[in-house]
């Protein structure tokens, strides 16, 4: 068995790729969870600093990762004093060296992106329209469930309830249509 490894390169693009898709999945809910529920103002500065505790958070985690890997390899390399290796261990040698070469240069991409004010905004304003989106989506899905046939019985005895209810899920979809429409500086949500 000898496999060949994985591109250092883009391994290590494609776990930045994921660690950012996770970190502005949390800043989404965040945003979601914080306006709904705790009714907070929308504030680009708090919801920065989220992403950029996320991302040290992420890189804190790869750099244990890394000294874990290393462990791991050094463990194995002291065997072969004792032993002589297989084909199966001189490969798990290779693939410790590459998965510490991997999350050390995570490591330092996650910490260089949360430094990054403009990477940063990025993700806070893709966060924030994702956001938008999720909420006018499910007013959509509730407005649809709200819909009545007027040939009901107590159509006539609960319309005007449905009619506030109508206007309230109205607005709040426009709001954040216009919100989504002219970015986060511009939100007031």
């Amino acid at each position: 068995m000898n496999a060949e490894l994985p591109d250092l390169e883009r391994t290590v693009d494609e776990g930045l790729l994921i660690a950012l898709s996770a970190v502005r999945m949390a800043v989404k809910n965040d945003i979601i969870v914080g306006a709904l529920r705790e009714h907070f103002d929308y504030d680009s500065g708090r919801y920065a600093d989220n992403a950029r505790s996320e991302l040290h958070r992420l890189a804190r985690q790869n750099e244990e990762y890394a000294r874990r890997v290393s462990r791991m390899g050094r463990d194995l390399a002291a065997m072969k004093w004792r032993l002589s290796f297989t084909d199966d261990q001189r490969h798990d040698l290779k693939q410790f060296a590459l998965r510490f070469r991997v999350h050390e240069r995570l490591t330092l991409a996650l910490d260089a992106v949360a430094d990054d004010n403009d990477q940063v905004a990025r993700i806070v304003s893709s966060a924030q329209r994702s956001a938008s989106e999720e909420v006018s989506s499910a007013v959509s899905s509730k407005l649809i469930e709200l819909a009545v046939d007027q040939r009901e019985p107590d159509y006539a005895e609960h319309r005007g309830e449905r009619l506030e209810a109508f206007v309230l899920i109205n607005l709040a979809i426009l709001k954040a249509k216009h919100d989504a429409a002219t970015g986060p500086e511009f939100n007031e949500y």
